[in-house]
């Protein structure tokens, strides 16, 4: 018999008349989580969870009634409270009289299982349970549909045996997931075959033993793809209605409003297996429906477009028929003509409100005794309701289309101007919060647009400035006012900025035009020191050119005396005593003559260059002759010196514009620094390269050389490359400087090639042209002897012998 009850899955407490417990069965066992030896032979009091009044009076007098039906609470081993319902009776057990107790969890007492599965058959959704191995333990008929297999077969068999592989594989990935996370899954799953598409949604929660193991999967599916499609239309709608910009600057919006309501049309009559849909709009001017909308075979009588209110007597009654109605249960009878004329048998109405307003009605129309399995009000009355707001946003729309496209178009020309202008223009508060900018602070400052709409003005005030800034600010005359102060820019740097205010009184706040004259103030600075240094300048060239004239003026009659004395000397007329040596005093008075001729002559020049006065005498002259007579006239002094001097060129004759005075000048001067820094037995080479375009003349020595960072400074004036050489020679920095000017006031190049202990190699280039004025071209050139000699003299006077 003990067995017998232990298959029994209700609760079974054996006691005997005194209340002792004689036998439970293994569910009780395992509810209160107890061994029968412990409760064996112990008062049922011990293992309640509180007294019960009813329980004792009935062991008190168990012969006296025979059945009992109550719900009381136990106390499991581990003190948690069992609260069951079930029945006490009195009955005989191994020839004596016990008091059974038969009892379920308090949960189960209001149904069973039987009432638990019809629940469940009737719902629309597919419901399963599962064990951990993935074996169907339990499915509604819906499910059992869903598989097309009958459920006794089902139960048993997996997943493997009813789905492709890959929907397979991802039903036991869910599973196994629920498994070891022993929590909810909740998915949505799409399929999509040909023309059709679907979304499943899909849950799975685990159910754990006394031990917290899963030990059962439940489950269910439901079918969402007209959620899920009107979802997407929603979105789209609220992506492109609820953005009234958007909406109200597209032109085609009517087109794509009918469109979306067609295709959520569309998706009810798949969805719903209806024979048709109507979507009725209420037009308060006109006091009728508006169809706009009419799809389905139900649909095939044609009615008028617009429906009179007045045929619709009782609207108030249709606002309220919100569900699915047959035909002879619809009092209008304009509504009634008209589901006879299209055969329609059943129809819904759902009233589309939007902010409590009716603004009209969906309609669903069912041929025959067909209609809804499941009426879905609610569901419906969503789908109505994001009609009306689809349709409402539409409506409101263009009621306010004319008037944002005004606005815009002020707004929009306001805009332009404010970013086109040059200047800073923005809004600030009473208190100097900034309001409004325009891109040119950004620009300007350095700052963000956001940066600068979290600061206050003063943050942009110079430290130096803030007193008068504010003392302006306070201090306005017709409520206007102007100030130049450096506001400083993200880097730290700061910009003089001209700054014009008017305060807006009505709205507490200040218009600030500000512009820019950072560059304005530097170029009048710049101006002012440009101004003072050419005034030094020319006061300095102008002194260089007094004292020049003043110091050529003693030379001259210096040389000229010496000149006679050399000449009565050489006639005999002046006579010395040679161990005075006078003649010797005489050469060194002439050669320092020389010297400061050469310095007063360059100084004279470099004064003209600079102030813009110095003249060329051009000319077309054969540049052959001129670099080869000036060459050779310095022969005999080089040859003196122990120096080799060699002349070349690829050309007899060159005829070219120059001057050939500051030819012979720049050659003269190039000899003489090649002369100095030529050792004996050395050799200076002129070589005079013409080609189409240039004439080069290059002066080359193999003398002691120069480094390459003298290079850079060998033309720049009072420079002087070798002040450490012990050499028999002077310079006063300015040759070198002369002659790039010379050369470049013929329109040419002079550069240097130079290596220590190699030597130097002087170039300079001039253009292959001539003027074009035939009376100046000259193809020979007088020049006495006496003359070139005294230009050597004066040009190599800084060289001792």
């Amino acid at each position: 018999m003990e067995k017998i009850l232990d298959l029994i899955n209700d609760y079974i407490i054996i006691l005997d008349s005194s209340g002792e417990i004689k036998f439970c069965n293994k569910s009780v066992l395992t509810k209160l989580e107890y061994t029968l030896e412990e409760l064996i032979n112990i008062d049922i009091k011990e293992i309640l969870y509180n007294e019960n009044e009813k329980l004792k009076r009935y062991i008190e007098k168990n012969n006296k009634k025979a059945k009992l039906e109550l719900t009381f609470d136990l106390c499991s081993k581990y003190g948690n409270k069992i609260s069951i319902y079930g029945e006490v009776v009195l009955e005989s057990f191994n020839d004596k009289k016990y008091i059974f107790i038969v009892a379920k969890d308090s949960c189960e007492k209001t149904y069973k299982r039987e009432e638990l599965e019809k629940i469940l058959d009737n719902l629309d959704i597919n419901c399963w349970l599962k064990n951990t191995k993935g074996e169907y333990i339990y499915v509604n008929k819906s499910y059992a549909k869903e598989l097309k297999d009958e459920r006794l077969n089902i139960l048993g068999k997996t997943v493997k045996d009813y789905w492709s592989k890959d929907e397979c594989d991802s039903f036991t990935a869910m599973d196994r997931e629920v498994i070891e996370s022993k929590k909810i899954q909740l998915t949505e799953n799409y399929t999509s075959q040909e023309d059709s598409e679907s979304w499943v949604e899909i849950y799975k929660a685990p159910i754990l033993d006394k031990n917290n193991d899963v030990e059962y999967i439940i489950g269910y599916t439901k079918e969402i793809t007209l959620q899920k499609k009107l979802e997407n239309e929603m979105y789209l709608n609220h992506k492109e209605m609820n953005n009234l910009n958007n909406l109200l600057m597209n032109t085609n919006s009517k087109n794509s409003i009918q469109d979306l309501i067609r295709n959520i049309g569309e998706n009810i009559i798949n969805h719903f297996k209806c024979d048709g849909v109507s979507v009725l709009l209420i037009n308060k001017e006109k006091s009728c429906l508006d169809t706009v909308l009419n799809l389905g075979q139900a649909n095939n009588y044609k009615h008028d477009d617009e429906i009179d209110l007045d045929i619709l007597s009782d609207l108030s009654n249709v606002k309220n028929l919100n569900g699915i109605f047959n035909i002879n249960d619809v009092c209008n009878e304009y509504l009634k003509n008209h589901m006879l004329k299209n055969e329609i048998e059943n129809i819904g109405i759902y009233n589309m409100e939007f902010n409590d307003e009716s603004i009209g009605f969906l309609v669903l129309k069912f041929l025959g005794n067909d209609t809804l399995r499941f009426n879905k009000f609610d569901y419906l009355k969503t789908i109505s309701g994001n009609i009306a707001t689809m349709i409402k946003s539409h409506t409101l729309s263009k009621e306010v289309k004319d008037e944002f496209e005004k606005r815009k178009l002020i707004e929009s020309e306001l805009e332009l101007l404010i970013e086109i202008s040059v200047d800073l223009i923005a809004k600030i508060s009473a208190n100097g919060d900034i309001k409004h900018i325009n891109s040119n602070w950004s620009k300007n400052l350095g700052w963000s647009q956001e940066e600068l709409l979290s600061m206050n003005m003063l943050d942009l005030v110079h430290e130096e400035y803030k007193d008068e800034y504010k003392k302006a600010m306070n201090d306005l005359k017709d409520d206007t006012g102007c100030i130049v102060i450096k506001m400083i820019c993200k880097d730290g740097s700061y910009k003089w900025t001209e700054l014009n205010y008017k305060i807006l009184r009505d709205e507490d706040e200040f218009i600030i035009t500000a512009k820019d004259i950072t560059d304005q103030r530097k170029q009048e600075h710049e101006r002012k020191i440009l101004q003072e240094a050419v005034h030094m300048e020319s006061l300095k060239n102008e002194f260089f050119a007094n004292i020049s004239h003043e110091f050529r003026t003693p030379l001259n009659i210096i040389l000229g005396t010496m000149q006679l004395m050399q000449r009565n000397v050489d006639k005999n007329k002046i006579t010395w005593d040679d161990s005075l040596n006078l003649e010797s005093h005489i050469n060194y008075i002439k050669q320092n003559s020389y010297r400061l001729l050469r310095l007063v002559n360059n100084l004279i020049d470099i004064t003209c260059i600079d102030s813009g006065y110095y003249k060329l005498q051009l000319g077309n002259y054969n540049i052959v002759d001129i670099v080869e007579n000036i060459t050779l006239s310095v022969a005999q002094y080089t040859k003196d010196h122990g120096v080799d001097l060699i002349f070349d060129t690829n050309c007899e004759e060159k005829i070219i514009a120059c001057d050939p005075d500051k030819i012979e000048r720049i050659v003269l001067n190039l000899l003489s620094n090649a002369i100095k820094y030529t050792d004996k037995d050395g050799c200076i080479y002129v070589e005079l390269i013409a080609d189409d375009e240039k004439v080069k003349i290059h002066v080359k020595d193999n003398g002691v050389g120069m480094s390459n960072d003298k290079l850079d400074v060998i033309f720049d004036r009072f420079k002087k490359i070798d002040n450490n050489l012990n050499r028999k020679c002077e310079g006063s920095g300015i040759g070198l400087s002369l002659v790039k000017s010379l050369v470049e006031l013929q329109k040419g190049n002079i550069y240097v090639n130079s290596e220590v202990g190699i030597g130097s190699e002087f170039t300079f280039e001039l253009p292959n042209r001539v003027i074009n004025d035939s009376s100046d071209i000259t193809s020979n050139r007088e020049i006495s002897k006496i003359t070139q000699i005294e230009k050597c003299n004066i040009e190599f006077s800084d060289i001792y012998s």
